[in-house]
């Protein structure tokens, strides 16, 4: 009866299983010469060989493709090629694009291949502002690189929100060297950033209660704010943005809550006009909406909420308030006549303002005597001063390509730039020691490209302008050279601020002597200037005789010098819900609790 029965028919192998298969009964190529051909089969190697990559040069690769598993592909390519493609597509999916360019330029199976490529073109897809962007493939560049450089201006922008350099002093978002440093800590939401600030305390810009300067980073704190789940304990309040001054800083929470400090005599901390002139702790500033991004001229502020409207304080005596009057205003006021425009960005200047649109229109408004804010029609009228935002016509969206819009924009002290989303870099403003980097000193009145080249003889390989950020007479650009991120420099040098090593002007973009392996981001002040790494490696160099520098003492640095002992926190840190590092919890005070008690009171 047994033998009777019927072998039932094996079922069908999957393909996984059909590929571990043929992997078994494939057989390991031997280097031995004596082989000639597969009519004489290999002797077995003794270990296993990662790499299907034969060890004698006188082995003939069309014989070896004739053997079962193997072809002339997966000869110089290792594994890879013997994975299916669905495969190899999910591994590359949850590749970074630096780890797509180590596997793009360490593997000739993907230099054959149109994984990479693909898969850099569904990326790029997927951002926005990068739609119609074609990689220049006259001057070497490939869809990665292009993808890289997308990323990199993300990255830059998220990273300088960290850190802000004003007149005489500097403010950062940083961690001890020692806790940045522990990778176990580091991963982890314990690890808690603080805000730190150095330099000139003269009025109270470094929120650390009194008026003294200070040459190394000291802590200020935000306040703290009770539970709302437990009325008996308070947790801190996180800082997630700093910007700076002349003689002023402010700083956004992670709810979106304003705090400033400092210099108050125009009304720049935007706490009404019964507040203190100068406020020495950081105070809320109550405004009826959540701010999201925060800028800081000389004397006013301009604050963008979540909404996208944009706000105004300060010193309005040349326009740069955009209120359409020139009066001092000591309270945040929504500007009327951006109502309807959706801001993203804005940068203010000693007396002129800049606001960027989601569509990529460019407004400016203020004091415009040395062409800063753009408009070609100004020149020889004898009227230099607009009252209310006003858009650079050169500049308007609609008639331009995809890549020549405007993605960023940077305001110096009488100057001002634009960084289009092809990575073009447009100068506009005063000129008498290079600010602008046209190679003259002659100012401009509409918005004029620069040369990316600057000193460097045109070699034809593809540079674009990944960020920049404008001091009082100079600027640092962030430039994305044939893959590799460079800073150059231009304009005043009195006090080494361009990283030259020496104290000459230039007219034209250079490199720093120092180099800055890594770097992601920079950041100006009047006469000193930073750079951040993609590890947290904060440089300083520049005028440093208030300890703005925060190395310590109270020298000028004409080249990037490393601050040792604390790392800027990354941006996901502060700006990702899910990747925030965790306040400080602690219980309320009988007394702070009593005092909270009696001001409900107060106010019923």
């Amino acid at each position: 009866m047994d033998s009777a029965k019927q072998t039932e028919p094996a079922p069908p192998l999957r393909r996984s299983q059909r590929f571990a298969k043929r992997a078994e009964t494939s057989k390991t190529v031997s280097s031995s010469q004596d082989w000639a051909g597969p009519e004489q089969p290999p002797a077995a190697h003794p270990e296993p060989c990662p790499v299907l990559v034969p060890q004698s040069s006188v082995l003939d690769v069309t014989a070896l493709a004739d053997t079962e598993g193997f072809s002339g592909s997966n000869l110089h390519a290792g594994l890879w090629s013997r994975l299916p493609d669905e495969l190899v597509d999910n591994i590359l999916n949850l590749c970074t694009t630096h780890q797509l360019g180590m596997l793009e330029t360490s593997c000739t199976y993907f230099r054959r291949s149109s994984f990479i490529e693909r898969i850099a073109k569904q990326r790029l897809k997927a951002v926005p502002r990068a739609r119609g962007l074609k990689p220049n493939r006259k001057e070497g560049e490939h869809t990665l690189s292009l993808l890289h450089y997308v990323n990199s201006q993300s990255v830059a922008a998220a990273q300088a929100t960290a850190v802000s350099c004003g007149a005489y002093h500097t403010a950062a978002l940083l961690v001890p060297a020692e806790l940045a440093d522990d990778t176990s800590a580091n991963t982890s939401r314990d690890c808690k950033h603080s805000l730190y600030t150095f330099g000139r305390g003269f009025h109270g810009q470094l929120g650390v209660g009194n008026h003294e300067n200070s040459s190394v980073p000291r802590l200020a704190s935000l306040g703290f704010r009770v539970c709302t789940d437990n009325p008996d304990t308070e947790e801190e309040t996180m800082p997630a943005v700093v910007a700076c001054g002349s003689s002023h800083t402010a700083s956004i929470s992670r709810r979106g809550e304003l705090f400033m400090w400092g210099l108050g005599s125009s009304g720049e901390l935007g706490l009404g006009q019964w507040s203190p002139l100068e406020l020495a702790v950081p105070r809320q500033c109550l405004v009826s909406t959540r701010i999201v991004s925060i800028a800081a001229g000389a004397n006013h502020t301009l604050a963008i909420a979540e909404t996208g409207a944009l706000w105004s304080c300060g010193r309005g005596r040349d326009g740069q308030l955009g209120l359409g009057t020139n009066m001092d205003h000591p309270r945040l006021t929504r500007i009327p006549t951006l109502e309807g425009v959706r801001v993203v960005s804005a940068s203010a200047g000693v007396t002129h303002s800049m606001a960027l649109a989601a569509d990529g229109s460019l407004f400016t408004w203020g004091n415009g005597q040395h062409g800063q804010l753009g408009h070609k029609s100004l020149e020889g009228t004898g009227v230099t001063t607009i009252m209310t935002p006003r858009k650079i016509a050169e500049l308007d969206p609609a008639p331009l390509t995809p890549d020549a819009r405007v993605t960023a924009i940077a305001a110096g002290a009488y100057h001002s730039m634009a960084l289009t989303v092809g990575g073009a870099l447009l100068a506009f403003g005063r000129n008498d020691q290079g600010a602008l980097g046209t190679g003259d000193k002659v100012n401009r009145w509409s918005p004029t490209r620069v040369n990316l080249h600057g000193e460097d003889a045109d070699d034809g390989k593809c540079r674009r302008a990944v960020q920049v950020s404008c001091g009082a007479s100079h600027t640092l650009v962030l430039v994305l050279n044939n893959g590799r991120m460079e800073v150059r420099t231009t304009g005043a040098n009195a006090w080494g601020q361009l990283g030259q090593g020496d104290r000459k002007e230039r007219c034209r973009l250079a490199r720093t002597v120092t180099p800055m392996p890594g770097v992601v981001a920079v950041q100006c002040g009047d006469e000193h200037s930073a750079a951040i790494t993609g590890r947290g490696v904060l440089f300083m160099w520049g005028r440093g005789d208030s300890g703005q520098l925060g190395l310590g003492d109270d020298k000028a640095k004409w080249k990037p010098t490393a601050l040792k002992a604390f790392k800027v926190v990354h941006p996901e840190k502060t700006l990702r819900r899910s990747k925030r590092s965790l306040p400080v919890v602690r219980p309320v005070e009988p007394e702070v609790k009593r005092q909270r008690m009696a001001d409900v009171w107060h106010y019923m």
